[in-house]
């Protein structure tokens, strides 16, 4: 299912990684919230894994780190 990102303002920039820190998906938030289905950029489910979620606000004076954990 959808994994929804909560307690963002709008237009906030959320860039997912791996722990290598290669970048599996970005985003930009709709109002309070973003959402990501579990799969990268090809399309493909992310492998079972601990994902960072970096999150900034467009002009970068909020920013914001946190951890996902996916397990398949």
């Amino acid at each position: 299912g959808e994994i929804i990102i909560t307690g963002l303002v709008e237009e906030t920039n959320v860039k997912i990684t791996d722990v290598a820190g290669n970048l599996v998906y970005e985003t930009t938030s709709n109002g309070s919230q973003a959402s990501w289905n579990g799969k990268n950029f090809s399309g493909k489910k992310v492998h079972t894994g601990v994902y960072l979620v970096f999150c900034a606000t467009p002009d970068g004076s909020q920013t914001h780190i946190t951890k996902i954990l996916i397990i398949h």
